[in-house]
């Protein structure tokens, strides 16, 4: 199981990149994933990607938001707590 960002190659945000890093980062911990992955792929906004295997599922997307690393982080772990699929995959890794 990884986490993955993905940056995009069109628009180059380095602090922005920074703050949503920091908050995968402690998502990584908080969740027990093991490994953080960051690519720069075709797309427009950057986003956050749980994968297990062939599964891969949106945690967050930074289309025009200008959120502190909390904040992201919030986000995140809501997604992974209230959604089954995901409490699925998380405790079974």
């Amino acid at each position: 199981m990884e986490l993955l960002f993905l940056a995009s190659r069109y628009i180059k945000q380095p602090e922005r990149e920074r703050v949503v890093m920091q908050a995968v980062i402690e998502a990584a911990e908080a969740i027990g994933v093991d490994r953080v992955v960051v690519r720069r792929g075709n797309v427009y906004s950057s986003g956050v990607y749980l994968k297990d295997g062939e599964n891969k599922v949106l945690l967050y997307n930074d289309w025009d938001k200008d959120w502190d690393w909390r904040r992201i982080f919030d986000t995140m772990m809501a997604t992974v707590r209230f959604s089954p699929n995901l409490n699925q995959i998380i405790l079974t890794a």
